[in-house]
């Protein structure tokens, strides 16, 4: 893979919340073309998305933008950097409070030259740890933050949370871990060199912290695997399979099926199954549902409701189809009950699992990731264990792309409600069992998680 291609899918990991690549050609704008676009966009969110005031009220919604128009107004230079044009909208976009709702990254606006902090973040019950340390100063792993520049990282966290398009903290803990290196100093104008207080073994330091480029920092900074494996672990001699599962889009839909089946033709008649989504953001719910349909022969409920929103984007998108023959007759502004997507028949081939089935989750399970959970947890198949997701049990689906007149920056808009089995509508999946992690858990690479499976497994087995 090329070196950019592999840099800027980094940076699609580490500002999720803004969204995928886009390969625009953008420039400055003034500010009378940024509120034009302010203006199209609360026109379209108004006439697309799916169910945008289910957090916040219209008028409410309306009146933030009518304020984040007045504040560009005020500003003294006469036109705006279509970066600092794309924070402005994801703040607009973020009051929808929906994962799927956002203004995507104008990434060939980034010269690889900007500041970027160099250290990598992991908040743990509101306070900031450093899980690594990419730098050349010597701060240590794993002490914790108490300020920057004497702004404690509380302070810090809640000033990027209006960039955060979510309404569950660990969700806006992950975000702010994943986006903090970038946004010190590019959206709080926070700028180096930097003065961290810090605390370790009791002792609290100080140390000054100069800026790492987007490019360095990427070059130092490990990149997630996106590739699904299996393998094995033990529980009193005991061989247990396990499928790691860190996303629903790597390779081809038919290698995926392929590597599903040999799995289960080879592992069928095992008494236990770990199934691994603690990195999963997603990707393709059918692949998903490929996977469950092993665990089961009987029809199963894979959503409490699926509507889509008639518009003409809707229409124009690759989604109609899902709609059928009911989007005909349908006048723009209606909503249409999907049924066919509310229940799936799961294939009939060979090799079905019967044995007992544990379910790894954790606050980086995303979309496609939590969609397979809620349908695993509601319909039994199974132990969850782990932490809550990031994904809601009903959240907005089947983005499409608005792109604007004048920044020609594009965004995501959900035209679908999909509420996944559960009780919890505002809440991520919540798991079975519990598992929380400190940072001494990090520190030792402890997997606290699959320890607690291992534990689960042998209680069972001494029934």
């Amino acid at each position: 893979m090329k070196k950019k291609t592999v840099y800027k899918k980094w940076l699609i990991f580490m500002i999720l919340f803004l969204g995928t690549h886009s390969l625009i050609s953008c420039r400055d704008v003034s500010k009378t073309e940024l509120t034009e676009d302010i203006d199209a966009y609360v026109k379209t969110i108004d006439q697309v998305h799916a169910d945008p005031y289910r957090l916040i009220t219209r008028e409410q919604f309306a009146g933030q933008a009518q304020e984040l128009k007045q504040t560009i107004k005020t500003l003294e230079n006469a036109r705006i950097s279509v970066l600092q044009c794309a924070f402005y909208l994801q703040e607009l976009a973020a009051l929808i409070q929906d994962g799927h709702t956002r203004i995507n990254f104008p990434f060939n606006q980034l010269t690889g030259k900007e500041h970027v902090f160099a250290l990598k973040l992991k908040m743990i019950d509101g306070n900031g740890y450093v899980l690594d340390n990419l730098g050349y100063e010597p701060v240590p792993n794993f002490c914790s933050i108490l300020a920057i520049n004497g702004i404690p990282v509380k302070t810090l966290f809640e000033k990027c949370c209006p960039l955060y398009n979510t309404a569950l903290d660990q969700a806006k803990y992950l975000m702010f871990e994943e986006s903090f290196p970038l946004l010190l100093a590019n959206y709080l104008d926070i700028n180096p060199p930097w003065t961290m207080t810090y605390r370790m073994n009791s002792e609290v330091q100080t140390a000054k912290l100069h800026e790492m480029t987007v490019k360095a920092y990427f070059q130092q900074k490990t990149q997630p695997n996106s590739r699904y494996r299996r393998y094995s672990i033990s529980a009193d001699d005991v061989k247990i399979p396990v499928l790691d599962l860190p996303g629903f889009s790597y390779g081809t839909a038919q290698d995926y099926e392929n590597f599903i089946d040999s799995f289960f033709a080879q592992h069928n008649s095992s008494p236990y199954l770990v199934i691994d989504l603690r990195q999963n953001r997603g990707g393709s719910g059918y692949w998903g549902f490929y996977l469950l349909d092993y665990l089961t022969d009987s029809a199963y409920p894979i959503a409490k409701k699926f509507e889509f929103k008639v518009s003409e984007m809707m229409r124009d998108s690759i989604y109609a189809s899902k709609a059928g023959n009911q989007l005909g007759h349908a006048k723009n502004g209606e909503y249409l009950n999907v049924t066919n997507h509310q229940m799936r028949s799961p294939h009939m081939k060979l090799n079905k699992f019967t044995g007992k089935t544990f379910l790894l989750i954790s606050e980086n399970t995303f979309s496609a990731g939590v969609v397979f959970a809620a349908v695993f947890q509601a319909n039994q198949m199974g132990v969850v264990v782990g932490q809550e997701t990031s994904g809601r049990i009903c959240f907005g689906s089947d983005p499409v792309t608005l792109t604007l007149p004048n920044s020609k920056l594009k965004g995501s808009i959900p035209v679908a409600i999909y509420a996944l089995p559960g009780d919890n509508p505002d809440r991520g999946v919540i798991p079975d069992v519990e598992v929380s992690r400190s940072i001494d858990d990090f520190h030792s690479g402890w997997d606290k998680e699959m320890e607690k499976v291992k534990e689960l497994i042998k209680e069972d087995m001494s029934i």
